[in-house]
């Protein structure tokens, strides 16, 4: 009885489940793309601190993280047929892009001082909606990927493993590199970030096992290596633009963050925080620019220009409680269930509910 005390008071959990490091990663990944768009939407409000070259890292792992989490769960679309993988996958993707870049545009429309989407068409531009399926904004660009990703799998299924790696390689690294580029941000991230879900989806079993058998020097070699790279990059003028270094760098960035969120997972407090951040990474997705563009807003008026430390530490502080008010509001959102839910969804469900309770 008293091991059982201890065990539950402990710092240190040795007994996680073997895939809790998925909801530690996502979580570690959901609050650095937090970071990043509040000192994006500060620094347009005056408010700067964080070095510029940091965008290097808050960019690295984040979103190719998902991706291949992402890509981990749609394992079995291959062997869906065509209206198996519109109902389960597609449809509720799509209903989530539309309702969401609604629910956008009535908030920039109806919150005065507000900025969206900085470099791309205005927020409340009409343009923006109309335009919806073929030039993506740069907020739920996730999203519109997430859809063409599920069905390039689908549609890739009988291509040889090899010829689908190394094309969509290719295609991330012309992006990357600048070679090739769509002038617009989600198309350019949807082309760039397809490699990261494929891998996802194809290599599933041997991501879990070398995550399950990866040990504290593997995690430290790995770290020596990502953070080398990262210097040669930073130093050398022109290496980033080359092809292929990018993604080296976001392959890097994976192994290192993957491994890490397994011995997160394994310290109490943080799997407590991160794993809650992972658990409603959607909703906070889909919520936090709201939060943080209204702050910039307010803070812009109220404070003047304000850098270094002290800018740093409002960034820092802004994001930690956007990511607090993003669960909070999540909790109530879900409670609206078709802002997440297609209709037919919600029907099919309490169909269901009522013909087992008969």
């Amino acid at each position: 009885m008293t091991d059982t005390v201890q065990q539950k008071w402990s710092l240190i959990d040795r007994n996680t489940r073997p895939k809790a490091w998925v909801d530690i990663a996502k979580g570690v990944a959901m609050f650095m793309v937090v970071i990043f768009h509040t000192s994006l939407y500060f620094g347009h409000a005056d408010i700067t601190g964080y070095p510029g070259r940091l965008k290097q890292f808050l960019e690295a792992f984040p979103m190719p993280a998902f991706f291949v989490i992402s890509g981990m769960f749609a394992l079995r679309v291959s062997q869906w047929t065509f209206p198996q993988l519109w109902k389960r996958r597609l449809v509720p993707l799509l209903w989530l892009y539309v309702v969401w870049s609604l629910v956008r545009f009535v908030f920039y429309t109806v919150v005065p001082g507000t900025n969206g989407d900085l470099g791309a068409l205005p927020a409340t531009d009409l343009r923006s909606l109309l335009l919806l399926f073929v030039w993506p904004s740069n907020s739920y660009w996730f999203l519109y990927a997430m859809f063409w990703f599920t069905l390039g799998v689908w549609a890739l299924r009988r291509v040889p493993v090899w010829l689908k790696v190394s094309g969509a390689a290719l295609i991330s690294a012309a992006i990357t590199s600048g070679i090739v580029s769509f002038d617009n941000l989600g198309w350019n991230r949807t082309a760039a970030l397809f490699l990261f879900f494929l891998v996802g989806a194809l290599f599933y079993d041997r991501i879990t096992k070398g995550i399950t058998k990866a040990g504290p020097w593997t995690l430290a070699g790995l770290a020596v290596v990502y953070l080398a790279a990262s210097a040669v990059v930073v130093a050398v003028p022109g290496v980033r633009g080359l092809p292929f270094t990018v993604t080296v760098m976001q392959v890097l960035a994976i192994a290192v963050g993957f491994v890490a969120s397994k011995y997160i997972a394994m310290v109490r407090p943080l799997a407590a925080v991160f794993g809650t951040i992972g658990e409603w990474s959607l909703q906070i997705y889909l919520l936090h620019i709201f939060i943080i563009v209204s702050m910039a807003s307010l803070l812009e008026w109220l404070l003047p220009p304000i850098g270094g430390a002290l800018g740093a530490a409002i960034v820092t502080v802004s994001a930690i409680l956007t990511t607090y008010v993003a669960i909070q509001l999540s909790k109530l959102t879900t409670k609206v269930k078709w802002l997440y839910v297609p209709p037919m969804r919600l029907r099919r469900s309490r169909k269901a509910v009522g013909g087992s309770s008969a």
